[in-house]
């Protein structure tokens, strides 16, 4: 059915394009956008591209789809200020094309952009096959002048042996390894950090994907990245709600969204024994993570930001915490240390053999 309803749209022109920005982490300008393909079907709603693009693939319709994408994204970004790039995306099935590149330069010369505004990204799974054709098609997109973006980098095809032939001028992190990685213990850090200076020594630029936490951005910078995107910048919109982000303080983005990252919560409920300056009491956890908690049955006279305390998360064993904020009773602490989980369903565990 899906598949039907596919190739009426197709038909019918039923799709729309949306662009999210990506930002430049020295300037904090926007300095280009990535076009992503919208269906609003009429009885489903919206369908994700993660449902009818592999669809498209199976039946034959993606290099038609990947066509019209190519040429509304250069058409549309050809009222946006020169200079500013934009980026589509480009499927295997595309890229084994031999007439891709005759399809960029048309859509170029019909939109009238600069060829060095147009970013193809493409995925490792072209390199599945490594082929003289491969290498044939590299050398004739850079020979049409578009720029080449290697995407998901580190998701798919294990070998790195690509990249000393493949002519990429940017490497784009995959959102999976920026998510957690300000987070105390995370080795996504280390991973972003090996990645950029890959791609410094190799005269790439790099795009990390999927940020969305105000306090990754600032990781992002000192580790070297050049260019952020995600929803801390803003999620896609349409190609005219581009145009006035670019008119704003000359293209100046602003982020958004939570100011700290704060690792996946855990609902619970149990008594806690905590000391706050040599008073004793008790409270109740309502959810716990690797980094802070959240409790009620504390109250604290003044200021509660940064009230040291100790709270007993295993038996007989005092966690050093501080309190963040507390209001009606309820507060939320963090720990010192990131604080092993598992622990405690190993604490919980022994009590009962011993109860036993």
């Amino acid at each position: 059915m899906l598949e039907d309803d596919l190739r009426v749209a197709v038909a019918e022109g039923a799709f729309h394009l949306c662009y999210q920005p990506v930002v430049s982490t020295k300037t904090v300008r926007i300095v280009g956008y990535e076009a992503l393909i919208r269906w609003n079907h009429p009885t489903r709603g919206m369908v994700s591209p993660a449902d009818f693009i592999p669809v498209a693939e199976e039946c034959g319709l993606i290099e038609a789809i990947g066509e019209w994408v190519l040429r509304t994204a250069c058409i549309e970004a050809a009222r946006w200020p020169d200079g500013i790039r934009v980026a589509v995306n480009v499927s295997p099935i595309q890229f084994a094309n031999p007439v891709l590149p005759a399809i960029v330069t048309s859509a170029l010369a019909q939109s009238g952009i600069a060829p060095r505004r147009l970013e193809l990204e493409i995925t490792e799974g072209v390199f599945l096959d490594e082929t003289r054709s491969s290498e044939q098609m590299f050398k004739a997109l850079k020979g049409v002048g578009v720029r080449l973006a290697l995407d998901d980098f580190g998701t798919g095809y294990s070998s790195l042996g690509y990249l000393r032939n493949a002519p990429f001028d940017k490497i784009k992190i995959d959102q999976s390894f920026v998510k957690g990685a300000a987070e105390p213990g995370n080795r996504n850090a280390a991973i972003i950090k090996a990645i950029v200076t890959l791609a410094d020594t190799l005269g790439m630029e790099t795009t990390a994907e999927g940020v969305e936490v105000q306090d990754e951005i600032d990781l992002l910078r000192d580790l070297g990245c050049s260019h952020i995107q995600g929803y801390v910048y803003g999620r896609p919109v349409r190609a005219e709600e581009a145009m006035r982000q670019l008119g704003v303080e000359n293209g100046t983005a602003t982020a958004s969204g939570f100011k700290v990252s704060r690792a996946p919560r855990t609902k619970m409920l149990r008594s806690a024994r905590i000391m706050i300056g040599g008073v004793r009491g008790d409270v109740r956890i309502r959810d716990i993570s690797t980094s802070g908690a959240m409790v009620d049955g504390l109250r604290i006279d003044g200021d509660p930001y940064g009230v040291e305390m100790q709270i007993e998360l295993l038996e007989d064993q005092l966690t050093l915490a501080r309190v963040r904020w507390a209001r009606d009773g309820k507060a939320g602490i963090e720990f010192h240390e990131a604080f092993n989980l598992d622990r405690l369903n190993h604490g919980q565990a022994s009590r009962i053999r011993r109860a036993g």
